[in-house]
This record gives C-alpha cells, structure tokens and sequence, in this order.
C-alpha cells in the first residue's frame, strides 16, 4: 500500500502546515481591505476570518482528495 509522502516526514507537514497559515493569512487579507472600506474596522476583521476560513475549507478540501490517491484498500 502507497503512503502519502506528506505524511511519511514531520518536517513536510510542518511545512505544509506554515504554507496553510500563509495561505489563510493571505486570504484574509485579501477580504479584509473591501470589507473594510464598506463597513469599518469591525467588517475587516470579519472579511479576514472569512477570508482565511474559504482558504482553509479549499486547502482542506484539496488535501483530502490529495490523500485519497494513496488509500488503495
């Protein structure tokens, strides 16, 4: 049975896990400036957790279907 290699180091899921964050860190920013200017503040903080949530669910969702591949049973 083929194992995921993403799974097989610690080190290449720490490194999947930072380009998570950065990812989420990036989506959120990209929704917070126009949330911001519509509503204020508060709405920027809003738009950057929704923002890094669509980011998360889509890497998530990448990265279950990525993990499939390897599953043969």
């Amino acid at each position: 049975m083929a194992s995921n290699p993403v799974e097989q180091n610690v080190v290449t899921r720490l490194i999947l896990g930072f380009a998570v964050v950065g990812l989420m860190a990036a989506g959120g920013a990209v929704l917070a400036r126009p949330f911001a200017s519509l509503a204020g503040p508060a709405a920027g903080f809003i738009g950057m957790f929704v923002g890094a949530l669509v980011v998360f669910v889509l890497v998530a969702w990448w990265y279950t279907r990525y993990d499939a591949l390897f599953d043969t049973d």
